[in-house]
């Protein structure tokens, strides 16, 4: 029988064997995380390594299921980056959860790997309930660290109960740390990739974003872009129109579902029901839509809304409005908020620049609106038409549904009224009640501005009168008045019937510049009506005077005529000769002055007919100057001529040619004081046209050495009835008709006259009259 120390050797060899069994379990496992190290040291990313450790893994520890959580940067929640083995159940990758009250927390506070060797048997995490219903056993959760820094944990759940023992439990703590190691490693290159691919991102879309002006093609490209840096389903940029407090999506977002931008409309108050966030001035992230506080969960449920992720823009603390991302696989977290805030700062200075674009591209439409209304105006014949044309174009371009104009008579009855209205829009200036009982005349008249009306009802001007603004359909009114010098004579209004309107400054501004246009229009009109009847009524006056002071004239100039030859008369000498020869200088220059108004008058009327043929001008100028030798005499001046010989044939009225050699000559031998001189030039002369073709003049100069006129009136010497001197004490006489005739008869022959004068050194004028050549007098036939 053995003795005990036979025992006893028996026992120590047993442990011997068991311990060599032991080390060399232990060194294979060894070798085997050696291996494993080695593995994941190669890896890309967290999902790379983790495939790459778990090939080995289960050659080292059995797994029904194993998987990677690891600590998201807030320090408070868990996220599921790698899944291997059964996929099936409650885990997903990317699943998030809190830490506090995880195995995991339990494994990273106390610094050690937690074995659950039966699940049955474990209460403490909630975790383990869904694994015990999905029929695991025995669970370990390994905490991975990473120069003392908590990284996550490595779980490995099976369904045979105590599956991992000491041995396996040794490997995996051999294994954590190198595979901390590593997935920091790759996190931190992930990070760097993903800085990098942001920063590229962000560069991009500034880049796209300051060649853009349009707001919607901003929304469209904005939300697409972001979408792809944040890895979003879903995006879409809101403006806020402050006057308006309305928030609205700007279309079309990027793959926003059919109705959602149209639906994304709301006013921007706390307790809003009807809007689809209740939170809209911070930054914020949901990842539970339904059940968040912040969010509308009827929207939510609705849209298909489970993240959220929302920016305001804003500048300088004002806000401009939002950017809104939804649903991103996994859920949205705080560094992708981060970086749509960073978005959002340049996001929202290009969408004020868009929007300062959009307003003065609209600003100079709507003035290039007014300028070509303003033409059309100044060309119009008929002003009440002329208006007509104005409130339509305007109804046009500010999208009203009526547009009026009323043109205030002095009696109210005769009040001009013009309407423009949209289809389906009825007309409603017709209707005696709305021409008696509206109260904007008054208005205007009291107020003397415009009357910006978003709720018509609710205005006090509606008292008493709701019942006929809802016959008329009336919501929203602007109304300003047509001014001019300073007095109300019209208004034009813009009528909204099917919505209310909040007018803005830009609409309000257009029709104050039509108004001001109109105004001017009209008085202009008034004016240029009231002339045109002066103007006849003094061609009649003229017509009718003329007539009337020649028939007397006729019969002075007879008897003058008829005493000057009477011999007796002739031999005598004394007062009654000198009667006669004043008599008859009187009544030829009154007959002159009377034939040049008739003239005048025919020109203006249209009826002045010319009697060309061939003329010698140089005999012309030889009797103009027989005509003036007695009045040269009298003031005792010198009369030159200076005719150049051999002139080019002239066809042209003898008798208006005459008129103007009489009237240049007797302006200046009237403005040139004794002992002047007075010069009459005749010469040809020959001109080239910009397309080089000649052309043929013969040339008259009147010069004299008189008084010369002042500058300041050089520019009105071809008016009719204007003078120099015009006062009643004036040294010479006339009606100032002279130059003006001059003037229309050289031109009637295809002529030009021009003046030269400087005041206290003389005048000249230069008539240029067409000659016409041997070919065109013969017809060719030379």
């Amino acid at each position: 029988m053995p003795d005990d120390s036979e025992h006893g050797d028996a026992r120590e060899l047993e442990r011997l064997r068991s311990l060599v069994e032991y080390l060399g379990e232990a060194n294979e496992q060894l070798e085997t995380v050696n291996r494993i190290v080695a593995a994941v040291n190669t890896g890309r990313n967290v999902e790379e390594v983790f495939e790459l450790a778990s090939e080995q893994i289960r050659s080292l520890v059995p797994f029904d299921r194993a998987s990677i959580a690891l600590c998201e940067e807030d320090g408070e929640t868990l996220r599921v980056y790698a899944l291997t083995g059964e996929r099936a159940g409650s885990l997903t990758v990317g699943a998030r959860g809190p830490l506090k009250g995880s195995v995991t927390e339990l494994a990273l506070t106390e610094r050690r790997t937690v074995s659950i060797p039966e699940l049955s048997r474990e209460t403490r995490f909630n975790a383990y309930a869904d694994l015990r219903r999905e029929g695991f056993r025995s669970a370990v959760c390994v905490p991975l660290f990473s120069m003392r820094r908590a990284v996550g944990s490595l779980n490995l759940t099976s369904r045979e109960p105590d599956a991992y023992g000491r041995v396996q439990l040794l490997a995996l703590e051999r294994l954590a740390a190198p595979l901390a190691i590593s997935i920091e490693k790759t996190q931190l290159l992930e990070e760097s990739w993903e800085r990098e691919r942001e920063l590229r991102g962000l560069y991009e879309i500034t880049r796209t974003f300051s060649t853009l002006a349009s707001i919607e093609v901003i929304s469209e490209r904005l939300a697409g872009a972001i979408c792809k840096l944040v890895g979003a389903d879903i995006g879409l940029v809101a403006t806020y129109d402050r006057r308006t407090n309305l928030v609205r999506a700007e279309a079309p977002g990027c793959n926003t579902p059919e109705g959602l931008v149209e639906q994304f409309r709301f006013e921007l108050e706390r307790g809003n029901l009807d809007a689809p966030l209740f939170q809209t001035g911070e930054p914020f992230v949901s990842n539970e839509p339904t059940s968040d506080a912040r969010l509308n969960p009827a929207f939510a449920e609705r849209w298909g809304v489970h993240s959220v992720m929302s920016v305001p823009l804003k500048i300088k603390r004002e806000l401009i409005g939002f950017i809104y991302v939804a649903n991103r696989a996994g859920g949205f977290s705080e560094r992708e908020l981060r970086l749509l805030e960073i978005l959002a700062t340049q996001a929202a200075e290009t969408v004020v620049n868009a929007r300062l674009f959009a307003t003065i591209q609209a600003q100079a439409e709507r003035e290039a609106v007014v300028n070509r209304l303003l033409l059309s105006l100044q060309h119009g014949t008929e002003p009440h038409e002329k208006v007509r044309e104005v409130i339509e174009r305007v109804g046009q371009v500010l999208d009203l549904d009526r547009c009026v104009a009323v043109l205030f008579a002095d009696d109210e009855h005769d009040d001009f009224y013009g309407e423009w209205c949209a289809a389906g829009v009825e007309p409603i200036t017709e209707w005696r009640e709305v021409r008696e009982r509206s109260p904007v005349r008054y208005e205007l008249h009291t107020s003397r501005r415009p009357q910006v009306i978003a709720d018509v009802n609710a205005h006090p001007l509606a008292s008493g009168l709701r019942e006929l603004i809802g016959r008329t359909g009336l919501k929203s009114l602007v109304v300003v008045p047509v001014m001019h010098q300073g007095r109300v004579v019209g208004s034009i209004s813009g009528h909204q019937t099917r919505t209310r309107r909040e007018w803005s400054e830009d609409d309000v501004d257009l029709l104050v510049a039509v108004a001001t246009h109109v105004g001017a229009t009209l008085e202009n009109a008034r004016l240029i009506g009231e002339l045109r009847e002066a103007s006849r009524l003094k061609d009649q006056f003229l017509a009718t005077l003329s007539h009337e002071l020649r028939t007397p004239l006729t019969a002075i100039n007879g008897w003058v005529e008829m005493l000057s030859e009477r011999e007796e008369i002739l031999a005598r000498e004394g007062d009654l000769a000198d009667g006669l020869r004043a008599i008859n200088v009187s009544a030829t220059s009154l007959t002159q002055l009377i034939n040049d108004l008739l003239d005048l008058s025919r020109i203006q009327r249209g009826v002045l007919r010319l009697h060309r043929d061939l003329l010698d001008l140089n005999e012309l100028v030889r009797d103009a100057e027989r005509t003036v030798r007695q009045s040269v005499k009298a003031r005792r001046l010198e009369l030159r001529l200076e005719l150049a010989e051999g002139l080019p044939p002239t066809i042209a009225d003898e008798q208006r040619v005459r008129q103007v050699l009489w009237n240049l000559l007797s302006n200046s031998i009237k403005f040139t004081p004794r002992g002047g001189q007075v010069c009459v030039r005749t010469r040809p002369r020959e001109s080239s046209n910009e397309d080089g073709a000649g052309s043929r003049w013969v040339e008259i100069e009147v010069e004299d050495t008189g008084e010369g006129i002042p500058a300041d009136f050089m520019p009105h010497i071809w008016e009719r009835f204007r003078q120099a001197d015009a006062t009643a004490t004036r040294r010479h006489g006339g009606l100032g008709i002279g130059l003006s005739l001059v003037k229309e008869l050289v031109e009637a022959h295809g002529g030009q006259i021009e003046a030269e004068s400087e005041q206290g050194r003389g005048s000249r004028f230069n008539v240029r009259l067409p000659v016409i050549s041997l070919d065109e007098l013969t017809g060719g036939d030379a």
